[in-house]
């Protein structure tokens, strides 16, 4: 008869064995698995680089498309602003006192000639800058800008547009503690766009302009207590020929292309184009600047004044 202790090892050995066993399986299971998961982090990555390629093609297509879109604005601008001012020079000559007189019919059919010859010329310009801004081909001339100056200049030119009776004009002095590194002929421009704009689709109340500096920031805000934008519609104000539906449209002229140049160019300042509207009560565009560029003065080129609509 064996001894007990021996039934007892061999039990024991027995259990050991089966537990090997079932180790292994395990480990073939792990080794199964881990197989898997390596083929699938495999088709992973390669997923993943396969849409990157793909990104990297779409933006590459986006960039060929955009350059291209600029390209033809700016031939196409090129070739039709001569034509254009020479319809509008002909049709100046044709109304000048000094010329041959014309009869009240003739007179009114040039002076539609004339009309329309401007609308050509301006859309054009627009358009012609617009591609030079979504080039890159524009380039800020930086030095100090005296903003109280250039708002007393904007006073001046702004209140000409201002035709309706229950409408003010308020220009605020404006709030600085520092010098202002900027280009003014672009902030000019730009600011002179958003007045425009508020003077035009503002009935009654009041078209406001203030700045005041918060820290190394200059914030413009150009407020008024017009018609107002609806939500949905002011993400697409800064398109491209996008134009809001609205009562005052068909009293208004526009092509679509001031909002979106004058973002353009606040972003070649260094600064941000801002949006705020509720429909009815009025709308709020800021323009947020930075104060200095490292406290140097930078020269990069010289602006000619026929490059934009001033």
């Amino acid at each position: 008869m064996r001894d007990a202790s021996v039934d007892d090892l061999l039990s024991r050995n027995g259990e050991l064995v089966a537990r090997l066993e079932e180790l292994e399986r395990s480990h073939r299971e792990v080794v199964a698995s881990y197989s898997e998961l390596s083929d699938e982090l495999e088709r992973t990555n390669q997923g993943v680089v396969a849409l990157y390629a793909e990104i990297d093609d779409k933006s590459r297509q986006l960039r060929e498309a955009n350059e291209s879109k600029s390209q033809f604005l700016n031939n196409i601008s090129h070739e039709l602003r001569t034509p254009g001012n020479s319809v509008l020079g002909l049709a100046r000559l044709l109304l000048d006192p000094a010329a041959e007189p014309l009869g009240e019919e003739q007179r009114q059919q040039v002076e539609l000639i004339r009309s329309s010859a401007e609308d050509l010329v301006r859309l054009v310009n627009e358009l012609l800058d617009l591609a030079k801004a979504e080039s890159g081909r524009i380039e800020p001339v930086v030095d100090v800008v005296d903003v109280a100056a250039l708002f007393e200049e904007l006073r001046g030119t702004t209140a000409p547009l201002v035709t309706r009776p229950g409408v003010e004009l308020v220009v605020e002095p404006p709030v600085l503690h520092d010098e202002l590194l900027s280009d003014a002929s672009l902030l000019r421009h730009v600011l002179r766009n958003l007045l425009s704009n508020a003077v035009k689709f503002t009935e009654q109340g009041s078209v406001r302009m203030t700045a005041a500096q918060t820290g190394k920031l200059l914030r413009l805000q150009v407020c008024d207590t017009g018609i107002g934008i609806a939500e949905a519609d002011q993400p697409r104000v800064f398109e491209d020929f996008y134009q809001v539906r609205n009562l005052l449209q068909s009293e208004v002229k526009g092509s679509g292309l001031g909002l979106p140049y004058a973002r353009q160019l606040t972003r070649v300042l260094g600064g941000e184009l801002r949006l705020r509207s509720t429909v009815g009560r009025g709308t709020t565009f800021e323009v947020v600047l930075p104060m200095g560029r490292a406290g140097r003065r930078v020269r990069t080129r010289e602006v000619s004044t026929d490059e934009r609509i001033d």
